[in-house]
Parts: structure tokens; C-alpha cells; sequence
């Protein structure tokens, strides 16, 4: 069984990986195909799926529970979109902008570290 600081040290990992891709799909479209690391913004699928574990911890406000479930939405829409992953999509195709902005939406609500706010 996981103990109580197992749980805020996995806590803390996930949002961390998570607000990192958040982060890396807010970038502008110019940037994201410079920048060589962003390939981590895939890494929400190992940060999504285990929200709870942040949600519980109390640093997912129902608000940003809704936006990140619209970004899920979007980033599904862009999986499932043939060609959507060339630089030319990520600079033209209004779905990349679209994520780009509810990126940046969710962005706004994440602390880098929130189990230090109000500490």
C-alpha cells in the first residue's frame, strides 16, 4: 500500500509532467517546431490519465478539470487528424491553434508548484 508521502511524491511528479506538456502545446507554432524537446508534450499521456491524483491533493480547480478535459479533446482530434503532425500542420492547421489556446487557458491555472501555495 502507498503510503501518504508515496502518494504527494507521485502527486508531484504527475503535475509536473503534466503542466510541462501543457506548457510545450501553448507554445507558439514557430517555436514548437524549433524547439527539439517538444516531443514532451506527449508526455500527457502518462500526466492525464492520473489527474485524480492532483485533483485529490486539492490543486485542480473544477474550472481547469474542464479546460484540461477540452484540451484532452483536442489532442485526441489531432491524433486521430492524418497529417496533422508535420511542421506545415502544426504552423496552418486551425485544430493546432485551437489546442495552442486552450493550452494557454489551462497554462494560467496550473502553479509550476502549488503544493507551495500559500505556504
Amino acid at each position: 500500500m502507498e503510503t501518504a508521502e508515496e502518494a504527494d511524491r507521485q502527486a508531484r511528479v504527475f503535475w509536473s509532467i503534466l503542466r510541462d506538456s501543457v506548457a510545450r502545446v501553448a507554445m507558439n507554432a514557430q517555436d514548437q517546431i524549433r524547439d527539439p524537446d517538444v516531443h514532451e508534450c506527449f508526455m500527457w499521456e502518462a500526466g492525464y490519465p492520473v489527474l485524480w491524483r492532483s485533483e485529490e491533493a486539492g490543486w485542480v480547480s473544477p474550472e481547469l478539470r474542464s479546460r484540461l478535459d477540452a484540451l484532452d479533446h483536442l489532442l485526441d482530434q489531432l491524433s486521430d487528424a492524418p497529417g496533422a503532425w508535420t511542421d506545415e500542420a502544426i504552423m496552418l492547421l486551425p485544430l493546432w491553434e485551437e489546442a495552442r489556446r486552450a493550452a494557454l487557458e489551462c497554462l494560467v491555472l496550473m502553479p509550476t508548484a502549488p503544493w507551495e501555495v500559500g505556504t
